[in-house]
């Protein structure tokens, strides 16, 4: 009997802390590797970059199992950051115009996520005063997956997803209930 691996999108922080990759991403990302799953990531410093680099190295996956999506500005300005990858027969993929669309395409290309994003507290250390709050790329890709709005508090999503709940939400905020 056979079975057809699955593709994980990997997804994180451009600037994670020390230990985050190590942390969160090799473990799962080892457990896909074992099964023979493929992997599609972005060209993103950071947890990208450290994925692709860990994949090829430590985690010994064939680049033909691994996709690198980029958006179309990307390809211009990146490609030939990749040119010994496709040499050794790993796959670009040219997706959007913005990284939003290109995520989307990620999302909806893999069939699960291997991500982690920041919480608030975390963040704020980490970033200090330059932290402002806000919904990271990494979680608009968890929220695309679940099907929920990509922006808004959880609270907001949870109002959003009932049929004409956001509208009353709306009203209600105008009326200052």
């Amino acid at each position: 009997m056979t079975t057809s691996s699955k593709s994980a999108f990997i997804s994180g922080p451009i600037s994670p802390p020390p230990d985050y990759f190590a942390t969160h991403y090799t473990p799962p990302i080892l457990t896909a590797a074992s099964r023979g799953d493929n992997f599609i990531l972005g060209p993103a410093s950071g947890i990208d970059t450290l994925a692709l680099n860990f994949l090829l190295t430590t985690a010994n996956v064939p680049a033909y199992k691994i996709t690198v999506y980029l958006a179309e500005f990307e390809n211009k300005a990146f490609r030939s950051r990749f040119a010994a990858f496709e040499a050794a027969g790993g796959n670009i993929k040219v997706v959007g115009v913005t990284t939003g669309e290109r995520d989307a395409a990620m999302t909806e290309e893999s069939d699960y996520d291997i991500l982690r994003y920041m919480t608030q507290e975390e963040a704020s250390k980490l970033y200090g005063n330059v932290y402002w709050p806000r919904i990271s790329n990494t979680e608009k890709n968890e929220r695309r997956r679940k099907g929920l709005p990509l922006h808004g508090s959880a609270e907001e999503a949870a109002v959003v997803k009932t049929e004409g709940g956001w509208l009353k939400r709306v009203r209600e905020r105008f009326e200052g209930k």
